[in-house]
């Protein structure tokens, strides 16, 4: 007759068999990080502030050369203001002229050798006509406008009428192109003229437009001949 294990036995039996199989992964102690994932942690968290300051370091460089660019252009644009040369007059009016005289000479395309010269006064008459008094008792007009700066004084005969006429830009000094026509031809440019102011200090006036470039045109001239030879 088999006999049945006592209550002791079966005690000891589970007792064994805990003690043999292993423990379930439930009940295991975490794992410990290796060495080597330690590291690889530790750089990526040490490489993290060094790409920020290098980011910073960037966005540092584009702040500066954006600076930089800036500051450029400021100065180029003060380059180019230096550049030019503002300068500033009065523009002349009708009153600079009515009463004045002048002495004009006149150089005519009829005859290039030879320069007429002969005076003219810019009157006003009573009625408030601006007439133009010549030294060769010839009578004519004379009319500024002010927006233009243009003075033309004309000059009557018998067979027809010539205008001295040009942009004035100088208080003592004036000159321009005479145009006139007659019975016998239409109107063109028959010669140039030039004039100053009578009756005002030399010195004031100083030297006529003209012969500065006279010289000019020299320098001109001989720097043209240089080059050739």
């Amino acid at each position: 007759m088999m006999q049945h294990p006592s209550i002791n036995t079966l005690l000891l039996l589970l007792l064994v068999a805990a003690i043999a199989f292993p423990q379930s992964d439930a009940f295991s102690m975490p794992q410990r990080q290796s060495s080597s994932s330690l590291s690889s942690l530790m750089q990526s968290c040490a490489s993290a502030p060094r790409s920020m300051a290098l980011h910073s370091e960037s966005s540092s460089a584009v702040t500066s050369s954006e600076t930089t660019s800036e500051d450029n252009e400021e100065e180029a644009d003060d380059d180019d203001d230096d550049e030019y040369e503002y300068v500033e007059y009065d523009l002349l009016e009708e009153s600079d002229f009515s009463g004045s005289e002048w002495l004009v000479g006149t150089l005519m395309d009829s005859s290039p050798n030879r320069i007429d010269e002969t005076w003219c006064r810019l009157a006003i008459d009573k009625d408030g006509k601006q007439l133009a008094v010549w030294g060769d008792n010839a009578e004519g007009t004379w009319k500024f406008d002010k927006a233009s700066q243009f003075l033309s004084v004309s000059k009557t005969n018998i067979i027809g009428k010539k205008i001295w006429a040009g942009v004035i830009d100088d208080y003592y000094f004036a000159q321009g192109t005479v145009r006139g026509w007659s019975f016998f031809s239409a109107a063109a440019v028959v010669g140039q003229w030039q004039a100053k102011r009578l009756g005002v200090d030399p010195e004031e006036a100083g030297n006529p437009p003209w012969f500065g470039e006279d010289d000019e045109e020299e320098e001109g001239a001989n720097s043209n001949g240089e080059a050739l030879e």
